[in-house]
């Protein structure tokens, strides 16, 4: 029972299914990855119960090889490590042999049968993106979801499909992020899906600029095919909040800004904010905009922008890490910083960026 396969595409197969695996292990198959021979294929798998990853690599030769799981860690690291052309894989007594050139490794093996592989769900809606978009879109909404919120559904990221367009939105309940692009289908069904946050992340990983995204929209998962890998996540069971309600419309003050002289200037006052609620201050005064910080230590920093239009008088505090996050993803050079009142979130825009908005809400200082 004998696999002969190219390194590189095994290294590439083990690396994109690796990133699953689960370290903690609830049970020891979870920290293992299946290995099945598909004829002129090796496939493997690896999940954690909540997100499922296979990626195929081609076969040089092969004979007869039964499923096996093994270790992920170390069968990642042994074939990172090795820097032969060929691999050949043979399994002998319950171990697997892992031989290149004079490098011969033996690692232990679980039955590929008791590997939890997901079963095949319902469909309700396909939609076709490009990787580049796709990733796009995770990239400017990802970083306002929920890390272990006891509010379990914003612990990810709702996807939400309309006919000729998918929107991304995330929030932990201090800040909101919403985008959205175009995709081809016209005549898409509305589905709402809120994706785990551990998916959202695994996917900016392995998604790149190549080709598209078929994504197969079901009731209680999702299925992403892209490249070699097959990519099923569950999705969160729960009600997302009404977004729409939270976002800013009409406001009376709108304050233009040069990213390229905010957001430096927010980092630079971040330094001294207090290190546990890091709270800035933002104040302005006619023509320009006063950012200041301190600290229990009564350290201060201060800095001045000018505007490109006068604002009408305002004070008002904010998380300085939520605004740099939500500058930093706006296109183009120019932001608009719109709010009511010292007591009413802000809402963060780019001109160059219609379908992205940012919400940030204040806080007292």
């Amino acid at each position: 029972m004998k696999i002969l396969i190219k390194r590189d595409a095994l290294k590439r197969a083990v690396s994109s299914v690796v990133g699953v695996v689960d370290r903690k292990q609830t049970m020891p198959i979870l920290g293992h990855i299946l290995l099945e021979n598909n004829n002129e294929s090796l496939k493997l798998t690896a999940t954690n119960l909540e997100v499922q990853i296979s990626s195929t690599a081609n076969i040089v030769e092969t004979d007869d090889f039964e499923s096996v799981a093994v270790s992920g860690r170390k069968f990642y690291e042994i074939t990172r490590s090795l820097d032969s052309k060929e691999i050949e894989l043979t399994i002998a007594k319950g171990q697997l042999v892992i031989k290149a050139n004079d490098s011969s490794y033996k690692i232990s093996t679980l039955p590929g049968t008791d590997f939890p592989l997901f079963e095949n769900s319902d469909t309700v809606e396909k939609v076709k993106i490009s990787q580049e978009k796709l990733l796009t879109l995770f990239n400017k909404t990802h970083f306002s979801m929920a890390q272990q919120d006891v509010r379990f559904y914003l612990n990810g990221l709702l996807l939400e499909t309309e006919p000729n367009k998918i929107k991304a939105i995330a929030t932990d309940g201090h800040r909101l992020a919403a985008s959205e692009t175009s995709i081809e289908k016209k005549q898409t069904n509305k589905t709402s899906s809120i994706v785990p946050r551990k998916a959202i992340l695994e996917l900016i990983r392995l998604l790149d600029n190549k080709d598209d995204v078929r994504a197969e929209i079901g009731s209680n998962s999702i299925r992403f095919t892209f490249n070699d890998l097959c990519f099923i996540t569950k999705l969160i069971d729960g009600k997302f909040p009404d977004y729409n309600r939270v976002i800013p419309t009409n406001t009376e003050i709108n304050i233009q800004l040069n990213s390229l002289a905010f957001k430096p200037s927010l980092q630079r006052v971040s330094i001294l904010a207090n290190e546990k609620f890091k709270g800035i201050r933002l104040e302005t005064t006619g023509d320009s905009l006063e950012l200041s910080s301190e600290n229990p230590e009564q350290e201060q920093a201060n800095e001045s922008i000018p505007l490109q239009e006068k604002a009408k008088k305002i004070v008002v505090g904010f998380n300085v890490g939520y605004l740099i996050d939500a500058v930093s993803s706006c296109e183009g050079n120019a932001v608009c910083l719109s709010l009511n009142d010292e007591n009413s979130s802000a809402l963060i825009t780019s001109p160059e960026d219609k379908d992205t908005k940012y919400v940030v809400m204040p806080m007292r200082l």
